[in-house]
């Protein structure tokens, strides 16, 4: 334990400073470049105004590093800062379920890392420690591990005694009673990426068009509200003459082959900027099985070390995209006790929860969930499988078919009236005869991979459904919440309900568990079944 209350790395007023500035930095800094192209005044008063700010800021982190400490004390982590309103929090050891790090580039140069303490009270960190460096970081993670072992061996020998004499059998020669002693720590790792798969997960990913997004994002901030941007870009455009002129010149083939050049060179940087995502994100991962948690480290530039207890898994969802499903890939997501999603989630908590494992082999699949929770047996192809009935098929396939003929409709009135094109019911014909048969054919895909099931050891219920991106996960009645059934007035016209399951966690998964279109008698009899079986079992919150 440490006697004495502990500041943090002298660096971090470095990195708090630059955590207070990031957001006003770059609007000073231009202030001062436009302030400093007037006069020899103006660049005076304009830097000199910068410089007074960025001391400013300094002057505050250093503020919030003196006044920042902590230490472990009496079995509790205690945490205090500020100034003028001082905050202390002291967090149970017993209850901190990981210590995760977080080191960008710049922490890596420095050798520190951003300390994220979590319990399973819910979203947000009971203490961030920014900055400590690494044999800090270790030396704590020794100091919380040997409290918590010390705490559980003080509960086990309570509560040895209070159930009496130990027995005879538990003795020694001498007679003297066994020494409860804490378990070996154990490390196996359960998996490592390498480069290819990374390459592989990024081709079959879409995060490219998030990429070119954000650079168009970009390139329109840069416009202006005089759109000078765009009217640079508009000069060099030739005219329409000129571009007739040139038409008349060249080959039609020529035209078209430029085209495609073109297209073909936007897919491939797409695909490039999703490999560069990937690998910047998930290079050197590695998830290990440590006692009964789960470790994962990853990251190329920003390095991400996190810690996932199995024991608060409560959702298990794999996910395969159509490339991912040709390459014979898919993804893991998971969900935990107070894991709900977050608007700015950080990185330890978006890649174990959304990006638990980012990509791996059909081969190497099964035998990893398993390892996710204690005695799990799983595999896809053995369960058996229930689906919807013939009237759920026939349901979906007029919905589908009424849905396409309003889009129909919808298209040739557009046509009509922005266009004034007086064959406008013939381009709604045409929309219709496209998109009626392309529905109810999506109907039938939905409804033929639409499944659900009970796991063989009938600890649990899985879910399989999607016709393009297809998910199968599973939840298990020890983490399930509550069951509900519900019904709209199109379903009770067609006699069927609505079967829904929720876990104490929902949302990083990007997966529920719903049973639409049940009949009414099904739906009963796995609501009652459901109820009856969550009921009978504790629900496990950590």
């Amino acid at each position: 334990m440490s006697p004495e209350p502990k500041p943090l790395h002298p660096i971090s007023i470095v990195f708090q400073t630059v955590a207070i500035s990031k957001h006003t930095i770059i609007p000073l800094a231009l202030v001062a470049w436009n302030g400093s192209q007037s006069n020899w005044l103006g660049f005076i008063g304009a830097w000199g105004f910068l410089g007074m700010t960025m001391a400013v800021f300094a002057v505050i982190g250093f503020v919030r590093y003196w006044f920042y400490r902590y230490q472990l004390a009496d079995g509790e982590l205690v945490v205090t800062s500020g100034v003028f309103f001082k905050s202390k929090r002291n967090v149970p050891v017993a209850r901190i379920q990981n210590v995760d790090l977080v080191q960008s580039l710049f922490h890596r140069i420095f050798g520190v890392a951003e300390v994220r303490v979590e319990t399973a009270s819910g979203t947000e960190p009971e203490a961030i420690l920014k900055v400590l460096s690494l044999s800090e970081v270790e030396l704590l993670r020794e100091q919380i591990e040997s409290a918590r072992k010390g705490v559980s061996s003080e509960a086990a020998s309570q509560a040895a005694m209070g159930t009496g004499a130990i027995p005879e059998s538990a003795t020694l020669a001498n007679g003297q009673p066994p020494a409860i002693t804490a378990p070996v720590s154990a490390s196996t790792t359960l998996l490592q990426i390498p480069l290819k798969w990374l390459v592989q997960a990024g081709l079959a990913s879409n995060r490219g068009f998030v990429m070119v997004g954000i650079v168009i994002g970009i390139l329109s901030q840069q416009m202006g509200n005089d759109n000078q941007f765009v009217l640079r870009i508009v000069r060099n455009i030739p005219s329409s003459r000129e571009m007739e002129i040139a038409r008349s010149q060249a080959n039609w083939w020529e035209s078209w082959l430029v085209w495609v050049g073109a297209l073909v060179l936007v897919l491939v940087l797409i695909r490039l900027l999703g490999i560069a995502w990937y690998v910047l994100r998930f290079y050197g991962y590695r998830l290990e099985l440590r006692d009964e948690n789960l470790h994962l480290s990853c990251g190329l530039l920003t390095k991400v070390s996190a810690t996932v207890p199995r024991r608060r898994i409560q959702w298990i969802s794999i996910h395969r995209s159509p490339l991912l499903r040709w390459m014979k890939l898919a993804s893991i997501r998971i969900e935990t006790a107070g894991g709900a999603g977050k608007q700015n989630e950080d990185a330890a908590t978006t890649v174990t929860r959304r990006w638990f494992v980012p990509i791996i082999p059909e081969s190497l699949l099964d035998e990893l969930v398993e390892q996710l929770r204690p005695g799990l047996e799983w595999s896809e192809s053995s369960l058996e499988w229930q689906s919807l009935d013939r009237r759920a098929l026939k349901r979906m396939r007029r919905k589908s078919s009424l849905r396409a003929q309003g889009i129909s409709i919808l298209a040739g009135g557009l046509a009509f009236l922005l266009f004034d094109f007086p064959y406008a019911w013939t381009l709604g014909v045409l929309v219709a005869v496209v998109l009626i048969p392309l529905n109810i054919w999506v109907a039938q895909r939905r409804h033929r991979h639409f499944g659900f099931a009970e796991l063989p050891s009938g600890e649990g219920v899985v879910i399989r459904e999607g016709f393009w991106d297809r998910k199968v996960s599973c939840t298990f009645y020890d983490r399930i919440q509550s069951v509900s059934c519900s019904e709209t007035p199109f379903d009770r016209r067609w006699d069927m309900q609505t079967l829904r399951i929720d876990t104490a966690a929902a949302g990083p998964a990007d997966h529920v568990y719903r049973l639409p279109m049940l009949s009414r008698p099904i739906a009963s009899e796995l609501f009652d079944r459901l109820s009856s079986k969550t009921s009978r079992i504790e629900m496990v919150w950590d």
